[in-house]
């Protein structure tokens, strides 16, 4: 059964939603307004011919009817419609492997535009040296899984326009990967923390020219992994998303905080979780 999210008209020349009974298919009748089956959550069971013309039949909370394919767009089906977990989410970015044991993603952009989805971006890029971790830790070079919100926005070169709080990379900042300090996982100056640390990644580098934080492990349990980033990259991460750096200028400036954006990382076999 496919789910229809994204259904653009179901009117008759009355302008009303007809569920129809064409001869020779048992099945219950329905009328109603357009607004009742405009971009909501409908199921298509079926598909038939009748005189030349197709029909789909159609279920909505219960109720199942069938509808002249003349008189109903269905609309694209995108991969964003499959998720569960997103109903508060306008804006979704999704990282996806073949499976495990692979550092080569595809990362695609969706945005729900008058409760439709829509993909807008798709583009390659690459995950962990070592792919998705089954577990993360701070001793692997791999990319956890998971639904994260979106953190600050960073980059070496100024805001390139995006809406998400911004900061600007100077060459004192660092991020603490050390497990048993009280600061790991975080952003810090290591001028001001000297003492405070024993181990941080050094923010100036070409791969944080433009990039935004993943907020994960927010709860900075100790040896989780830290500093997990989408930033500018052309090759395998530490456990970061990377890509072409410009199309991680375009990302930020699409990405919207009042939109409440998400990314969603996961071998493809997976993606039924979220």
């Amino acid at each position: 059964m496919q789910a229809l999210n994204k259904v653009g008209h179901v009117t008759n020349a009355a302008g009303n939603a007809v569920w129809t009974k064409p001869y020779g298919m048992q099945h219950a009748n329905y009328v109603g307004s357009a607004a009742d089956f405009a971009n909501q959550n409908l199921n298509l069971l079926q598909s038939a011919i009748y005189n030349g013309v197709t029909w789909y039949q159609i279920e909505q909370n219960g109720r199942k009817g069938w509808l002249d394919s003349r008189a109903v767009s269905l609309g694209e089906i995108t991969l964003a419609d499959r998720f569960h977990t997103i109903g508060n989410n306008n804006q979704l970015i999704v990282v996806t492997t073949t499976g495990y044991g692979t550092n080569l993603a595809r990362i695609r952009t969706f945005e729900r535009v008058n409760g439709a989805w829509k993909q807008l971006l798709d583009m390659n890029g690459h995950i962990g040296r070592d792919g998705f971790a089954s577990q993360m830790s701070e001793n692997v070079v791999q990319s956890p899984r998971g639904k994260y919100s979106i953190g600050t926005a960073f980059g070496r070169y100024g805001n390139p326009g995006t809406k998400l709080p911004f900061r600007q990379i100077t060459s004192d900042d660092v991020w603490v990967d050390d497990s048993n300090s009280a600061l790991y996982n975080t952003w810090q100056s290591r001028s001001a923390t000297k003492g405070q640390w024993r181990s941080a990644e050094n923010m100036d580098i070409p791969a944080y020219n433009y990039g935004f934080v993943i907020n994960y492990n927010t709860d900075r349990t100790p040896g989780a992994g830290s500093a997990i980033f989408f930033h500018v990259s052309d090759m395998y991460t530490h456990g970061c998303i990377g890509t072409d750096q410009q199309d991680v200028i375009s990302i930020l400036k699409w990405l919207d905080p009042a939109k409440n954006p998400v990314i969603i990382q996961s071998p493809e076999s997976e993606l039924g979780n979220y």
